[in-house]
């Protein structure tokens, strides 16, 4: 496919946006920690790695925060674990609302009924994510006899200010409007003649099925690759283009997978020995 310059820079190009991408996530893990522990930026970003890694066994990275918080030093690891639906909902409310949007296009017959959707399901979302200290209120639903004990814990999200979660969703648009662009940089390699908006379309759609699909990280080349090529032939089509370009985007969505989640899962398997499974505890 790579017959010119070109299209090797744009594969290059693609390579070096990958360490930008592990640095935002390291700040916003930064960020969500701060209330239990001040870690620095280099411990951040091993945290990054080590979490890829244990997320490749678990449904959907679900196992990310496992990697993560063995890292931390001194402060609460269930807490730490708890602090990631903060990171989970901000990036959540990027995938849903750019995913939502794209459905416009597709069924451009009903567009203004998925417009007003969009619009209440991204307020609604928005609205939940500013005031993340209400979860406190869930205490009610655990036993009187755990009450005391979870308190702490529950309690976790009120330590958040509106900026700091502004700071987070911002960081969580970011990575996500950098990680799609590198998938369109890799269309572009593979030749698939499609326009930054035309291609934001489709891959958008494909991030809100996946978010929806269970998955092991270790088969999301597979599973990721059938949902491009599914999305992506309706879309082809839509704009008269030759269907058999959803190969190439095949292609693009198993290097993507390639550079952002397999090889920084490699090199986090090789930081496994820094993960700190058990403290030691002085009198």
């Amino acid at each position: 496919s790579f017959t010119s310059t070109k299209h090797i820079y744009l594969l290059i190009l693609t390579i070096i946006l990958v360490p930008i991408n592990i640095y935002l996530e390291g700040v916003k893990w930064r960020i969500q920690l701060k209330p239990i522990e001040n870690i620095s930026y280099y411990k951040s970003f091993l945290s990054i790695f080590t979490g890829l890694t244990a997320g490749m066994f678990f449904p959907n990275r679900m196992g990310n925060f496992l990697g993560r918080i063995f890292m931390m030093e001194n402060g609460d690891r269930i807490k730490a674990a708890m602090v990631t639906i903060v990171g989970g909902m901000a990036q959540m409310i990027a995938t849903v609302s750019a995913g939502i949007f794209s459905l416009i296009f597709f069924f451009k017959e009903y567009s203004l009924i998925i417009f007003i959707l969009f619009l209440i399901i991204t307020t609604l979302l928005i609205l939940m994510y500013l005031n993340i200290h209400l979860l406190k209120h869930i205490q009610f639903l655990i036993p009187k006899q755990f009450k005391e004990k979870t308190e702490s814990y529950v309690n976790i999200f009120s330590h958040y200010n509106k900026i700091e979660l502004i700071k987070v969703l911002l960081l969580s648009l970011a990575r996500y409007y950098l990680y799609t662009f590198q998938y369109v940089i890799l269309i572009w390699a593979f030749k698939v003649p499609l326009s930054y908006p035309q291609a934001m379309i489709p891959i958008s759609l494909t991030y809100l099925v996946m978010m929806i699909i269970p998955f092991i990280t270790i088969t999301e080349i597979a599973v990721r690759g059938s949902v491009s090529i599914i999305i992506f032939e309706k879309w082809l089509s839509i704009n008269n283009i030759s269907t058999s370009m959803s190969a190439m985007v095949f292609s693009a969505s198993s290097l993507l997978w390639i550079f952002n989640i397999a090889l920084p899962a490699i090199i986090g398997l090789l930081l496994t020995y820094r993960l700190k499974f058990f403290r030691k505890y002085e009198s």
